[in-house]
């Protein structure tokens, strides 16, 4: 069981599992099926977990005046955990959903500003408004105004067999998408495959999900470190 496996790999323990020729020039009429049925099946299984490898920082830098930020690329914005924006020397949680009345005391419409970043919502685009926009740009010496998005990256392209990895489970992979064929093919051990490929994913998410600890006699709030208050810094635009 391994990730960063090659796509050319992960077809050839595929057609182990089926019982079909390991030769490619065999299965030229049904390469791009069973590329396909990986690159779906990997997909789902993505979708269905957030895999702990596959979260990642990425930075948006404040610029003073702007309400809508275009995000990474490679960052699925339906898959965004926190959004946190550095003041005062450290990252503070910038919270979701902005409504008439944050409206009502920072008139983004208005080009009404201020300092720091305290809420954000997805919009059209896929881009991230924030509010209220920033009085100040991104300082590059203390790094005040950085906002940083965690959450899960897309996958990798799984194209090119020789190029391309897998970003999550070979077996996994393997298992499933040879449980599908065996069973549209009627063989009696498709069962069996996917009863394999259950228990391994239900395996890899029990060794990746965090176990939480608690103390007994502490209150809920007593390892909480996150900032209650925030000052705010009022601009005032005279032009």
């Amino acid at each position: 069981m391994a990730r960063g496996k090659t796509l050319g790999a992960l077809l050839d323990g595929l057609r182990a599992a089926c019982r079909i020729s390991l030769n490619a020039a065999h299965n030229v009429q049904h390469r791009e099926a069973q590329i396909k049925a990986l690159q779906l099946k990997q997909e789902w299984f993505w979708g269905d977990f957030a895999w702990p490898h596959l979260r990642v920082d990425r930075f948006l830098d404040a610029q003073a005046g702007l309400r809508y930020y275009d995000m990474p690329d490679d960052l699925d914005i339906d898959r965004i955990s926190h959004v946190e924006v550095r003041f005062g020397g450290a990252f503070v949680p910038v919270r979701w959903g902005i409504d008439a009345v944050h409206y009502a005391s920072f008139d983004s419409d208005l080009d009404q500003r201020s300092d720091p970043i305290q809420r954000c919502k997805i919009v059209e685009d896929e881009q991230l408004e924030v509010w209220p926009i920033a009085a100040t740009d991104f300082n590059a010496d203390t790094l005040e105004g950085r906002m940083k998005v965690v959450g899960i990256r897309k996958l990798n392209p799984l194209v090119n067999e020789e190029a391309d990895k897998a970003d999550l489970d070979d077996q996994l992979l393997i298992l499933s998408c040879a449980a599908d064929y065996l069973a549209a093919t009627g063989a009696k051990d498709a069962q069996l495959k996917l009863d394999q490929a259950n228990r391994l994913y239900s395996k890899l998410r029990g060794r990746l999900m965090p176990r939480r600890k608690f103390t007994i006699g502490v209150g809920s709030r007593a390892n909480d470190t996150r900032p209650q208050r925030i000052p705010i810094a009022v601009y005032n635009k005279t032009s």
